[in-house]
């Protein structure tokens, strides 16, 4: 099988990078502390129901007739390797951890690994199961406990419907943290009123060089996550970066950020998830992200989230998640590469073992960040239409292609965005003259094949562009029948009518030639 991997250079010569502050430059692993005591194990929950018949000598708490019976399930799966884990993702509405749910935070990251797992297999995954759904199958698993949740309070109602009263069940909750130890600091209301129930929102931004005069950007599409114990709420930021959870709590409740939506995975690692694991309090988080690792990954994570589910002019998606396919897993490496700001290679996409994608040079501004992750998209998209016309297609053919996708869909969200290098016999704007109709075009970048470099020395070359007017769909279509330069362009002059294609050959000569 040929592997292709597709290098990609926007800039002749980077911009020196800034100095990036020791430390900063690799994701540290959450820190867990000691196991806690369970209080939604169905035998502490029976414990503390009893205790509060009890001490009631009214018989309130009686009348309840609560039934204490397992609701959930605490789960620990072990998948054997990638593939299992992508089997366990394909299930949406499996909230899976990296860390048990039973422990203490003693110092937040973006990620965690068992250490008993060893490096290179995924570690495991805990889950808080309903005892009515079924627990997939095909990945080694240990059920940890069965589970008494009378207090999963979803916009969906509540989840057993087996108490009537909202004041017995903070009483049965209160005393089940109590007997064991994990009762919270701050006093329960006086009189046995209800604690009021808050809902978990807020907003999510990131810095943007490339904006001003306001540089805050918000961040659209992340899913952020409010645990408390066995219980999660979630939100997707909107086009503001303002997110509401679909539930509510009374007291605190732990906020975390996964870089990752069903079709894509951020890595820091090789197989080490890329998030923010934030405060645990009660009211709204409100996230500003700058000048760290946290900036890079939402960077990438923007690009990514447009190419895959927003607006992209009718193009073809990337490679997406489904039966007997994989999640497509984007790397950052928070590093300075050079000029070589990212690549693909499918193959590491091969059972979801690799990282298909890797982005470098944290340090780039926004909108180059964001234009590189697009180009590599645009390379797997183009792999994903399959076939000889994509493993044979000539280099020209594929970076061509790929410079033109990310100067479409990159101005889409900073207008008038054109990338930093335009290069003959390579990285060329042929995908941009045959929609825009420029105007004088001057370039001085040429691809040297023979050394697989810029060419030097620089050679200043002129053309009047005279094309526009067609789709970048319709170019898409073409490519996907085509792997040479002459076949692309042949195949654009004959598939569609255009009343500039007299000078198509023009365009395409100017950008094959040194």
């Amino acid at each position: 099988m040929l592997t292709l991997i597709y290098g990609c250079q926007p800039e002749e010569s980077p911009v020196p990078a800034p100095v990036i502050t020791e430390g900063t430059g690799k994701e540290q692993m959450i820190r867990l502390g000691d196991q806690l005591k369970n209080p939604y194990s169905v035998e502490n929950m029976a414990k503390a129901y009893q205790n509060l018949v009890k001490n009631d000598p009214s018989g309130g708490i009686a009348g309840e007739k609560i039934n204490i019976a397992a609701t959930h399930l605490y789960i620990k799966f072990k998948p054997a390797n990638e593939d299992e884990l992508s089997s366990l993702k394909r299930d949406s509405s499996l909230v899976l951890y990296e860390y048990p749910l039973d422990y203490e935070i003693e110092e937040g990251g973006g990620y965690y690994h068992d250490p008993e797992v060893p490096l290179g297999v995924p570690t495991y995954q805990y889950v808080s199961l309903p005892i009515d759904k079924a627990i997939p199958g095909g990945v080694e698993h240990e059920v940890l406990a069965e589970l008494f949740i009378p207090d999963e309070s979803g916009d969906t109602g509540a989840a057993n419907g087996r108490i009537a009263s909202e004041g017995a069940v903070q009483l049965l909750v209160d005393e089940a943290l109590r007997i064991t130890g994990n009762l919270d600091k701050e006093p329960s209301p006086a009189n046995g009123r209800l604690m009021g129930k808050w809902r978990p929102a807020g907003r999510i931004r990131v810095w943007d060089d490339s904006k001003y005069p306001n540089g805050w950007r918000a961040v659209e599409g992340a899913e952020v996550r409010a645990r408390r114990w066995f219980t999660t709420h979630k939100g997707i930021t909107n086009y503001s970066g303002y997110y509401s959870c679909n539930g509510t709590f009374r007291k605190k409740a732990n906020y975390s950020i996964d870089w990752e939506r069903y079709h894509f995975k951020l890595r820091e690692g090789w197989l080490d998830g890329a998030g923010i694991n934030g405060p645990k309090q009660e009211g709204n988080w409100n996230v500003d992200i700058r000048g760290d690792k946290h900036e890079f990954h939402a960077r990438v994570f923007m690009a990514a989230y447009h190419y895959y589910y927003k607006d992209i002019k009718g193009l073809r998606r990337p490679p997406e998640n489904g039966a007997f396919k994989t999640q497509l897993k984007i790397r950052c490496y928070y590093e300075d590469n050079g000029n070589k700001n990212g690549n693909h290679n499918a193959g590491r996409r091969f059972l979801g073992l690799g990282s298909a994608i890797k982005i470098y040079n944290p340090q780039n501004e926004m909108k180059d960040i964001y234009g590189t992750t697009i180009h590599e998209l645009a390379h797997a998209s183009h792999w994903k239409m399959g076939g000889d016309f994509y493993d044979n297609a000539e280099d020209i053919v594929a970076e061509s292609w790929a410079r033109g996708v990310q100067w479409e869909l990159t101005r889409m969200v900073w207008t008038g965005y054109i990338p930093k290098v335009y290069a003959r016999l390579n990285y060329t704007g042929i995908v941009q003259d045959m929609i825009d109709g420029y105007g004088t075009k001057t370039t001085y970048a040429w691809w040297d094949y023979s050394k697989k470099d810029w060419g030097k020395p620089r050679i200043e070359k002129s053309y009047f562009d005279q094309v526009s007017g067609y789709t970048i769909r319709q170019l898409e279509d073409a490519l996907a029948v085509s792997h040479t330069w002459e076949i692309w362009k042949k195949t654009i002059k004959n598939d569609y009518e255009n009343t500039t294609e007299e000078y198509l050959y023009a365009t395409f000569s100017y950008w094959n030639t040194k």
